[in-house]
């Protein structure tokens, strides 16, 4: 009789930072329902992975849950996958901390499971060769990866059901393809779809083995699943018909099949992660064009033997893509580093454990990146992590430097070739951008800490090209099908915001303008721009540091509508919080000159439609929320939060300011449709100015974060 081997898995996850009900709404639609279902079917072997930051919720909350799948354990009907305790993105972040993420949720499976786990789960597939030694260092003996990036090795695909063995500086580890086939057929597809397809690659020999193991999220969270999956019963009729079927597809766990079964072969795989993955990482146009072609190319068998060699980019290029992840990214290696030092003090300190459980978190890779939808486009999981890297470093910085620090380094932290400049103290750190001599981080060390410019730049998206091009056409969507399947339209209401910005979102960008705009026209880019000062790179002509005050100075030549002029932008920074800024324009022509200055600051407090956060002038409140945009003048703006960080910014100018402030919208994919999403807000500081030749004149500024 022809058998075929099943190997079942779910991969449960969800993101440090991730709102309390999203927890709750995914466990009883998805987690709580399957494993329920799966319970009673005891023919039916799985395979469970759930990240740390998942398993530490449902410990808290739902404890039930744990003690079924230690169970289960027991019984050897499930088996579970380690990996990185709070999911990262394992490449990106530095090999002593892979280690430690992979030792925490190896120790917690067996302290909460009594279980050893021999695999590992890794986050997004993004497969690197050197991850090899981390892994089997770490008494990992096997991973699953998707056969996709198999097929970039030219193995035969009549002979990739089985798994295969790997090996870097000495250490070897065993990887198993996830079929790319099952994971589009279940759940979406009938029952039956998925059970003529095992018995079509079932042999007499019975020694091949096919994978499914994929988000458990699909199981009832995802669009339309909970209907289909437990409504109208797709789960329980799966379960049947493979109990039905048990003597011909045989369900088991990975290490059961490797006990029985050598790998098929040595085998060494390209770096790469999932198709969607890598096509995602793409430019927009490009990817746009790349899946057109290549889904074109896909409707032959012909051209298998080209499709299977096309793949996208390479996942490090989100650094490259998208400028807050490479600054995140930087960020987050910033604080492992001074960690680091901390660690190395030899100190006998009780806060260690606390700030390397921080940093660990801060590594959750979802804000890392963006593909079909969520990740960096969420500002809440962005918050988390730089509230959890704020929080490690204060710690270890304190532990180094002492009470009352006030410290300077001037280091390349963004890796761009040129250097920034990084102020910390106790209460607040700033980090200087030689780009428009701006200010690209400023962290609030409360409590509660928060970066005020965690933004987020409007960029063109890959799903904003398809979404217009469906807004013009009948497409719609049939049956049950993937997330990655969804065809999504530009709804009327946003399209007016799908504007994409020429600068980064950040703090103190240098803009020349021939006339005052109005609040919309600066929203909607609809300004004439005059010079070029917003995209330039500035220099360093001073730094330094005293014992209560840093003075940082940029200066850049340049040109307002063809006349030379020189900008010279000087920042003192207090040790107690906050900061001055002095802006000094010079006409270097032989010609007058006249202009708008247009400062743009951007900052976030998080929630635009919460009215606990608010505009305020001369401090009066002028908005209903940070949703509203409008025109002020006068001498004090500032934003206000009520509720949640507690804080007044407050930007106070020496001579009469007109005022521009509005909310920074993004239009990005979400989960079933496009939608539109608050960043941050966007304060503008406008004067005009008349420069003879040779005239000099400043603007000057101070800037502050207020408890309240």
């Amino acid at each position: 009789m022809k058998t075929i081997n099943l190997i079942l898995g779910n991969h449960n996850h969800q993101p440090v930072g991730n709102f309390d009900f999203v927890f709750e709404s995914t466990y009883q639609k998805a987690y709580k329902p399957f494993l329920d279902i799966l319970e009673k079917y005891k023919d039916i072997k799985f395979n469970f992975h759930y990240t740390g930051s998942l398993l530490l919720w449902i410990e808290k909350n739902h404890p039930e849950h744990i003690e079924k799948l230690k169970n289960l354990a027991k019984e050897k009907r499930i088996e579970i996958q380690s990996g990185g305790f709070y999911e990262p993105i394992m490449p990106s972040i530095p090999d002593k901390d892979k280690d430690i993420q992979i030792q925490k949720l190896n120790n917690y499976i067996k302290d909460k499971f009594a279980f050893n786990p021999k695999g590992a789960w890794i986050a997004e597939r993004v497969w690197e060769p050197t991850l090899v030694k981390n892994l089997a260092k770490n008494d990992i003996k096997y991973i699953m990866i998707d056969d996709s990036q198999f097929l970039t090795t030219g193995i035969d695909t009549k002979n990739i059901f089985g798994y295969f063995i790997t090996d870097n500086e000495n250490y070897k580890l065993n990887i198993f393809p996830i079929s790319q086939e099952l994971r589009y057929l279940i759940p979406f597809r009938e029952v039956e779809k998925s059970i003529e397809y095992l018995k079509s690659i079932a042999t007499e020999e019975g020694d091949r083995v096919v994978v499914l193991h994929d988000d458990g999220e699909k199981y009832g969270d995802w669009p339309g699943t909970q209907k289909w999956v437990y409504e109208d019963k797709w789960l329980e009729k799966f379960f049947e018909a493979l109990s039905e079927e048990k003597d011909i597809i045989k369900t088991t766990t990975y290490s059961e099949y490797m006990e029985k079964h050598s790998p098929i072969s040595k085998i060494y795989i390209p770096t790469g992660s999932y198709e969607e993955m890598l096509t995602w990482v793409l430019p927009a146009k490009i990817q746009d064009e790349f899946h057109t072609k290549l889904e074109e190319l896909k409707k032959s068998n012909e051209n298998e033997i080209i499709t299977r060699f096309m793949r996208g980019g390479f996942w490090r290029n989100y650094f490259s893509k998208y400028s807050e992840s490479n600054r995140m990214n930087k960020r987050m290696i910033y604080t492992s580093n001074v960690f680091d030092e901390f660690d190395k003090s030899k100190k006998d300190n009780k806060y260690k454990e606390t700030a390397l459980d921080y940093l660990l978190q801060g590594q959750c890779n979802c804000p890392y990146w963006h593909g079909t939808f969520g990740g960096l486009y969420l500002n809440n999981l962005r918050h988390a992590t730089y509230s959890n890297l704020i929080k490690s470093t204060s710690i270890s910085e304190k532990n180094i430097y002492g009470k009352n620090y006030f410290v300077e380094k001037e280091i390349d932290f963004d890796m761009d070739g040129r250097d920034e400049i990084i102020i910390s103290s106790e209460k607040e750190t700033l980090i200087f951008h030689t780009l428009s001599g701006s200010i690209i981080e400023w962290d609030l060390k409360k409590e509660n800490p928060i970066n005020l410019i965690d933004t987020l730049k409007r960029r063109e998206e890959a799903y904003h090209i398809s979404a217009m091009r469906n807004t013009n056409s009948d497409n719609q969507n049939d049956g049950h099908v993937s997330i990655h399947e969804i065809s999504k339209k530009v709804d009327e209401e946003i399209a007016k915001y799908l504007v994409f910005d020429k600068n980064e979102k950040v703090f103190g960008v240098d803009h020349f303008l021939n006339k005052m705009p109005s609040a919309e026209e600066f929203q909607l880019l609809q300004y004439e721009e005059n010079s070029c000062f917003f995209e330039s790179y500035y220099k360093i002509i001073e730094n330094k540091i005293d014992k209560n005050l840093a003075t940082i100075i940029f200066n850049k030549d340049g040109k307002i509508n063809g006349k030379n002029i020189n900008l010279t932008k000087k920042y003192i920074i207090d040790s107690n919080g906050g900061f001055s800024l002095e802006a000094t324009i010079e006409n270097k022509s032989e010609e007058e000159i006249e202009f708008v200055y247009a400062l743009e600051n951007n900052i976030t407090l998080l929630a635009g439609g919460e009215n606990d956060r608010y505009y305020i002038g001369e401090n009066k409140r002028i908005s209903e929320n940070l949703s509203d945009a409008g025109e002020f003048a006068g001498k004090i703006f500032g934003m206000t939060d009520e509720a949640y960080i507690k804080i007044k910014i407050l930007i106070e100018c020496e001579e009469a300011t007109n005022y521009l402030y509005m909310p920074n919208y993004t239009i990005s994919d979400a989960v079933d449709k496009l939608e539109m999403n608050y960043q941050n807000s966007t304060v503008v500081c406008l004067k005009k100015m008349n420069l003879k030749p040779k005239e000099k004149k400043s603007y000057k500024l101070k800037v502050s974060a207020k408890n309240i």
